[in-house]
């Protein structure tokens, strides 16, 4: 049986029966291809392949050719594997109220039941349930614990923290050392590899190189080779903990996803009969999103559902040009793996579904000229068509002089379009996606500025918000009295408004301590001398040493008096000195109740600083949304705490700034798009999402593609270019070329020769260098392939986030950022420029040579600390006023009886009106019962009293 079927049924017939929109013919193919023959389907951005997969099941059905339990469903996430379930569901039941399918009769009582519906699950899900049905069979017990991230994370913490092996090499911080291990675990399951094959791997490389003779002076190994290998041999060095890491999980019984992955594929090779248990059971496969499927996941699939003379139904959907999860073992010659591996008698079929019904005109041009240097590698892929009756559209470009300029004019845009010209929220939803979390806080303070709403998803885009930043900072404070870094947050920021000469000053207090303290100790210091004799040998006083460096935590708790003058006339004023003793007290406050849970220890940090009352006083955010971010937070805690081992306030903390680096199973799996606020998040957790209106900053390079390679003025042609330079035409951004260490630089990353993918990714020819000069050229070509390959991934990456709007985009660049040389604009936004398919409001021409950063320049200065009511002291001060005058009335007492009207009405405004820290711009003296955070919630409303 093969090409399309003749159907008893078609499913433009069955769309109507079932009262649903006719399918389009690219749909009507996929939908009644050969059931028992493998389809590949090469699906577009929002192209609309989960309502054409439902369509095929439902056909399937209809016709005969499967019974609902006969199907597989798989895909990436719980919502995908959800939305899917719900969506087939509802059309067997429309299938079966249409008269065109019964369901299956109950042997036990004899009725009809919908309970013989498809199998949809993740493909990790799936991996798990064969190793509990089948893992004894390699000694993996059927009750394994599946660990969380966290729990993951603390087991490696535990392993690293306990190893006893040579680390000499090895000079990197703890938390770094952890998330090398795991990130190689990980990779090393993917790609069914074992440490001791990576291992033996890396120390021939080096031992190679190491072994070549060397050509001349000029061809010996340089400082920066010599540095790489001893990453590699690092590397190496890591593979014993990496051993032990897998031990411990056996030893204690535990998987993570990775090893669940690993497990199943290596049961699926070893053990036919699994294969033949499950192609059994399922006669209709589909694969969704195959173009993020690892090696492993391949392998599994391959073993499973393959085998001689019996068909391959199994359909495949994917879009190489939407794998952008090479990070995690993914790879875009899935796709074409899947037409090699995956063919019957007839080969493969491959169909497109290349309809988008998401995108407006406009974006789809945008997007097919981002994706054109990507056809023709791999899988056939067409270029987006739009729906029958797009609209227009418009993408919007523009170039600024600065970041901060740039998220102006990006918040000016939005906001033309949040709001209607009454100042009244447009029914609509809209989004930022940011290549890198850095460009998180300019955003987000720019939106809030213009009254927006804005939510920031994934913790590690939490920690840049600043309600969660200063929990987070008051918990360091608590946890580790060094952590002056992030007390000093907490003192400078709007809580406590801590001037410079008022920090000057507190830090010439802690040297004080610090010169006290050495000097108490040198009596007993001397003491030990002469009981001991020589110095030598004399046990040290190591709390001592531990008190070398100031402590600014330290002097908090010992705070000078008001009357104390540090030796280079340094001084503390005395409204300093009161919200310091707050501060203190807060921090003494917060460590007693160290011993409670880490969620309940959160939420009371959270309101030791006031911050579960401010956020709802903010005016651009309704109740339902203020608390988003603390709120998400909690939630992080509460699941850290449900999933580790050991939940400790440290152990979080040190999770969380691994979190800030690698954003570590701390993205939303169940993010939905909402018009309640201003979204702002990374473009890879957007994957799979749209908005009505979708902005991109930060097209520049170095930034967006991502890479390392530094911009330079050419004299001879008169501007700024990316590369050596070497190339005639150095200004045209096809010709930038750019280099990438790959596997050859960092603690983690399986090389390329022992992954399953090395088909698609650049070749390191070092075992043919028979002298230095040889392995240098061989590791340059490397490099440069290897930055070519990057920019792809890079490409790939900048697909997806151009197709995320229905209706309108803003691509923005800046000029200028920190440093003092100019940022090039990306590539991907010339090429759109150049090609007229955007429309160019502000575009900032590129400065000379030696052009000056513009931040730089004398006179272009802010106050600090910040003044958190710039925008709207007058009205406060007013209120103010108003509720002085009302304290000062005879009734003033009722405010705070909580018996009255008043005081009922009082407690409603805490927690619905207040402004919480904003209060220091408002200090007046006040009787003991009546809180500040109380005076300004009267001051926002005082008609109200």
């Amino acid at each position: 049986m093969s090409g399309v079927m003749q159907a008893q049924v078609s499913a433009v017939e069955l769309a109507a029966r079932l009262e649903l929109p006719a399918p389009t013919d690219e749909q009507v193919a996929v939908i009644q291809a050969a059931p028992d023959q493998p389809l590949l389907v090469v699906a577009g951005a929002g192209s609309g392949k989960t309502e054409t997969m439902a369509g095929r099941v439902v056909w399937l059905v209809a016709n005969g050719h499967v019974q609902p339990s006969e199907v597989l469903g798989l895909t990436f996430t719980r919502k995908g594997a959800g939305e899917f379930a719900e969506r087939v569901g509802r059309r067997l039941r429309q299938l079966s109220n249409a008269g065109l399918w019964t369901p299956p009769i109950d042997p036990e009582d004899g009725t009809e039941s919908l309970a013989d519906t498809p199998t949809v699950q993740t493909y990790h899900s799936y991996a798990g349930r064969l190793v509990s049905e089948h893992g004894l069979r390699m000694g993996v017990e059927p009750d394994s614990r599946l660990l969380s991230e966290a729990a993951a994370w603390q087991y490696a913490a535990e392993v690293v923290a306990a190893y006893d092996g040579p680390m000499e090499r090895v000079d990197r911080h703890e938390s770094t050392v952890i998330a090398a291990v795991m990130d190689l675990a990980g990779e090393m399951a993917e790609h069914l590899r074992v440490p001791r094959e990576v291992g033996d791997y890396l120390r021939d490389v080096v031992e190679h190189a190491e072994s070549l003779k060397s050509v001349g002076k000029k061809t010996i190994l340089t400082q920066a080779d010599k540095n790489m290998l001893g990453v590699l041999q690092a590397r190496a060095d890591l593979m014993p903990i990496v051993e032990r890491y897998q031990e411990l999980k056996r030893r204690r019984t535990s998987l993570d996803f990775a090893d669940q992955m690993e497990i199943a594929a290596r049961l699926a090779q070893r053990y036919p009969d699994v294969g033949a248990m499950e192609r059994g059971r399922f006669r209709a496969i589909l694969l969704d999103e195959f173009q993020d499927t690892s090696e492993a996941q391949m392998v599994l699939l391959r073993s499973l559902l393959i085998a001689p003379g019996e068909p391959i139904a199994v359909t495949a959907v994917g879009d190489p040009h939407q794998s952008i999860f090479g990070w995690r073992g993914a790879s875009a010659t899935s796709l074409s793996a899947f037409a090699e591996h995956f063919h019957g008698d007839n080969g493969c079929t491959q169909l497109p579904l290349a309809t988008s019904w998401r995108n407006d005109v406009a974006i789809l041009k945008v997007a097919d000229r981002t994706a054109l240097p990507l056809r023709g590698k791999g899988v056939h892929v067409e270029p987006l068509r739009p729906r029958p009756g797009a609209e227009m559209g418009a993408v919007y470009a523009a170039r600024l002089e600065t970041e901060d300029g740039e998220a102006e004019h990006i918040a000016q845009w939005i906001a033309d379009r949040w709001f209607d010209e009454q100042g009244q929220h447009v029914d609509c939803t809209a989004a930022v996606l940011c290549r890198k979390r850095s460009l998180f806080r300019s955003v987000v303070d720019r939106l809030q500025a213009h009254g927006m709403p804005v939510e920031v998803v994934g913790v590690g885009g939490l920690l840049t918000t600043a309600e969660v930043a200063d929990v987070v900072s008051l918990l360091w404070a608590v946890q580790d009295p060094t952590r002056g870094d992030r007390l000093m947050r907490l003192m400078s920021g709007p809580a406590m408004r801590i001037g410079s000469a008022d920090l000057a000053g507190l830090y010439a207090w802690a040297r004080e301590l610090a010169d006290r303290d050495r000097s108490a100790a040198q009596p007993k210091a001397k003491l030990q001398t002469a009981v001991g004799g020589e110095d030598q040998g004399v046990p040290r006083d190591l709390e001592q040493e531990s008190r070398d460096q100031p402590s600014i935590v330290e002097a908090l708790e010992r705070l000078p008096d008001p009357q104390w003058v540090g030796p280079g006339d340094e001084r503390v004023s005395d409204l300093a000195l009161v919200r310091l003793a707050e501060l203190a007290r807060i921090i003494r406050r917060v460590r007693s109740l160290t011993g409670l849970a880490l969620a309940e220890l959160v939420a009371e940090a959270e309101r030791a600083l006031g911050l579960d009352i401010e956020v709802l006083a903010r005016a651009e955010h309704t109740p339902g949304t203020a608390r988003v971010h603390l709120d998400a937070f909690a939630d992080v805690a509460a699941q850290f705490a449900a999933q580790a081992d050991r939940p400790t306030l440290g152990g979080f903390l040190a999770w969380l700034d691994a979190a800030v680096k690698e954003e570590r199973g701390l993205a939303s799996p169940f993010l939905e798009t909402t018009d309640a606020a201003i979204q702002v998040l990374t473009v890879h957790a957007a994957k799979g999402l749209e908005w009505d209106y979708v902005a991109v900053p930060g097209l520049a390079e170095g930034t967006f593609p991502s890479h390392g390679s530094r911009a330079t003025f050419k004299k001879k042609h008169g501007g700024w270019a990316i590369g050596s330079g070497d190339d005639p035409h150095p200004l045209d951004h096809s010709t930038w070329v750019t280099s990438d260490t790959g596997w050859t630089g960092g603690l983690d990353g399986v090389p390329y020769d022992l992954r399953g993918d090395i088909d698609g990714l650049p070749e390191f020819r070092w075992q043919d260098a028979e002298d230095i000069r040889a392995f240098r050229d061989a590791l340059a070509a490397f490099k440069s392939a290897g930055g070519a390959h990057a920019v792809a991934e890079e490409r790939r990456l900048a697909y997806v986030a151009f197709t995320r709007a229905r209706h309108e985009m803003l691509l923005t660049s800046a000029v200028w950022s920190a440093g003092s040389t100019p940022r090039v604009t990306s590539r991907f936004l010339l090429e759109l420029v150049d090609r007229d398919l955007v429309q160019r409001s502000t575009w900032h021409e590129m400065p000379e040579e030696k052009a000056t950063n513009p931040r730089d320049i004398e006179g272009d200065l802010v106050t600090w600390p910040t003044d958190p009511l710039r925008v709207r002291r007058e009205a406060v001060q007013a209120g103010v006023a108003k509720v002085r005058a009302a304290m000062d009335s005879p009734d003033s007492e009722s405010l705070t009886d909580p018996e009255s009207e008043r005081g009922q009405r009082l407690r409603r405004l805490l927690v619905e009106r207040s402004v919480g820290r904003q209060h220091h711009e408002a200090v007046v003296t006040l009787p003991p019962h009546l809180s500040t955070s109380a005076l300004v919630s009267l001051a926002q409303d005082p008609e109200q009293f």
